[in-house]
């Protein structure tokens, strides 16, 4: 009898057992990464002055609505890599791609790649185990959204030089027209305020640039180490992924009272 209620106690505890190593896998290096990928995405700063009117030009639209779309989606992975359920019925990217057209139309073509793979997901009640196919399918719209997005910033440099010409021509000619000491000490020390801001901001879009490379360097990494996302070696160099993102985006500037701050380029 003794014998016979082991077997039955062994018996029973197979299904149990079973159960616990169903559970969803540990994917928490990726869901830390996308967290930190996602929030250094947004950085409405590089379209936007501080103490200046939101910028409204197609160009600086287009950059912030890329920003928003690759927000969105690295949120969808962190979600899923928590095993969270996604609460998408529709394209939850749709209003973005219109806005990116007019100027980059490769832009747009991946934001609406991304958002169909994202509504196809939410459809399907995705969480942790169509992780690995998301990050497969999702990797080639996601380079090619950095990409466009790597281009538009590019691209503002001759109206950041413009302005900071601009700037520098009225500051000399308020000089000239001085006529005393204080108010040309004045406006020396305005102008080199100015000069600061303007550095300040190249050295801030350069960094920006960074933090996009390291997303994309990032996410190409999940895929190419997608088939073993919960192995030891592959945490190790996602947590080295997130640790870089990390020092890339404290180099950022998130200054809204039009104070000159300081920042180091980032080093590469």
């Amino acid at each position: 009898m003794g014998r016979f209620m082991k077997l039955r106690h062994g018996v029973l505890a197979l299904p149990l057992a079973a159960l616990i190593s169903c559970g969803p896998p540990d994917y928490t290096p990726v869901r830390d990464w996308a967290n930190v990928a996602g929030n250094a995405a947004i950085y409405p700063e590089l379209v936007t002055r501080a103490g200046v009117a939101p910028a409204v030009s197609p160009a600086a639209d287009a950059i912030n609505a890329m920003q928003q779309a690759l927000a969105a989606y690295l949120q969808a992975l962190d979600t899923l890599a928590a095993d969270g359920l996604l609460m998408i019925r529709e394209d939850s990217l749709a209003a973005y791609a219109p806005r990116v057209a007019p100027s980059n139309p490769k832009g747009a073509e991946a934001i609406q790649a991304l958002g169909a793979l994202l509504r196809d997901r939410g459809r399907s009640l995705a969480r942790a185990p169509q992780l690995r196919a998301t990050i497969r399918e999702a990797d080639a719209p996601l380079q090619a959204l950095i990409a466009a997005m790597q281009e538009a910033i590019a691209a503002l440099a001759p109206n950041e030089a413009a302005a900071a010409d601009q700037a520098r021509a009225r500051y000399q000619r308020l000089l000239r027209e001085a006529r005393d000491e204080p108010s040309r000490q004045i406006l020396r020390d305005l102008s080199a305020l100015h000069e600061a801001a303007a550095a300040n901001r190249a050295a801030a879009i350069r960094n920006y640039q960074t933090v996009l490379a390291d997303i994309a360097r990032g996410h190409a990494l999940l895929k190419e180490r997608v088939s073993h996302l919960t192995q030891e070696e592959t945490a190790r160099q996602i947590r080295a992924a997130e640790v870089e993102l990390r020092r890339a985006s404290v180099r950022l500037p998130r200054d809204g009272l039009g104070i000159a701050v300081p920042v180091m380029a980032a080093p590469r």
